[in-house]
This record gives C-alpha cells, sequence and structure tokens, in this order.
C-alpha cells in the first residue's frame, strides 16, 4: 500500500461462531473516529442487552497508529487483543469489530475464548468488503483571477481537486491532492510566487 492510501472496510459485515454452546457474534464495520465507534458499538450493545460480555477492538489513523482492545470482563488479553490482532493482520485502519458473547453454560478458558473471539471477528472480516482511501494533503493557494485555470490545470495534473474556492480581487483556492503530491504541487506554486499553505 502506497503512502497516499490505506485499507479499510467498505461497510458494515457481520460473522459468527460457537464454541461449545456459547455463540460468539462479530460485527465489523468502518469508523471515522473514536466518537463514531462509541455511537455504533451503544447501538450494538442495546441490541444484544442480555449478553453476558460485549467486547471490542479499534484501530484510527491513516498509519493504524491508534488502536484499542477492551476485554469487557473476560480474561485479560482473552478477548480484546484477539480482535485486535485480525484488524492489523488485515493491515486496516479506520475500523473496528465489536464481539458480543452469549455464554453456553460451559467455560472455555483463556486459549479458548482467544481462538473464539478471533473466529468471530475473521469470518466478520471474510463477509466484508476492503477498500483502499485515498490520503488527502489540504492546501491553500491565493492567485490572481487570471491564474485560476492555470492552478486548477496543477491540481488536477497532481490527482486532486478544488474544494473550495472564493473570487475576489484576490482569488482563494482550497484543493486536496494525495499525500505525496503536496510538496510537489507547493514547490511548483512557490517558483511561481503564489502564497500557498497548509491547511492539515
Amino acid at each position: 500500500m502506497s503512502r497516499d492510501h490505506y485499507l479499510t472496510l467498505g461497510g458494515p459485515s457481520m460473522g459468527e461462531v460457537r464454541e461449545k454452546a456459547s455463540r460468539f457474534i462479530a460485527h465489523a464495520f468502518p469508523i471515522k473516529d473514536e466518537a463514531d465507534f462509541l455511537q455504533q458499538q451503544a447501538a450494538i450493545a442495546q441490541k444484544h442487552h442480555s449478553a453476558r460480555h460485549i467486547c471490542h477492538a479499534w484501530v484510527l489513523g491513516a498509519d493504524g497508529g491508534r488502536f484499542r482492545a477492551f476485554d469487557a470482563g473476560e480474561p485479560a488479553g482473552s478477548a480484546g487483543k484477539p480482535i485486535l490482532r485480525q484488524l492489523q493482520g488485515a493491515g486496516l485502519t479506520y475500523c473496528a469489530i465489536v464481539v458480543v458473547r452469549y455464554f453456553g453454560g460451559t467455560l472455555l478458558g483463556k486459549a479458548g475464548l482467544s481462538h473464539a473471539f478471533a473466529a468471530a471477528a475473521k469470518e466478520a472480516l471474510a463477509a466484508g468488503s476492503i477498500v483502499a482511501r485515498t490520503i488527502f494533503s489540504a492546501l491553500r493557494v491565493q492567485c490572481t483571477y487570471a491564474q485560476v485555470e492555470a492552478i486548477k490545470r496543477d491540481v488536477a495534473r497532481h490527482g486532486g481537486d478544488v474544494r473550495d474556492a472564493s473570487y475576489a480581487e484576490q482569488c482563494l483556492l482550497d484543493v486536496a491532492v494525495p499525500l505525496s503530491q503536496a510538496e510537489p504541487l507547493l514547490d511548483l506554486w512557490k517558483r511561481q510566487q503564489l502564497a500557498v499553505s497548509r491547511l492539515d
């Protein structure tokens, strides 16, 4: 995966495994941020209000650098971490998996729990789709009205687009280009003595 892209889930999906009468129901879904995760997790928890344990893991950041795993009362490391490993092993970010466990009356032990939580998470990922998203860098350029079309061509040539524009005596264009194209474009415009800045 190039530095301009990351992998995430294309939409929500589910998977389920049974282990000695216990049910493990996994919900996998994309998220924008932690608040988005909490909202979706709360809806799942409400739907499964009688479940004994609702465990989860999520990954955020274009590089997957922010992540969390939660065991929800299961033995430490037996639920959240196996779920998280499925996300990280698939190279995914901006997504989460919530696994709901309905206890079947037989204790599974830490190893059995780890296997079941991982298997349910894997099933949910297998049922879904993985998509590549572009990482954009936001720039602002100030130019004259006569320069606007040339600026737009520069942006298009670098794989980006104009997100916002205001036209007055001086024109302001807010543009987004793939991350690796930001520096070349900034250098080009600075050589043309345009006023440019990063917005991110």
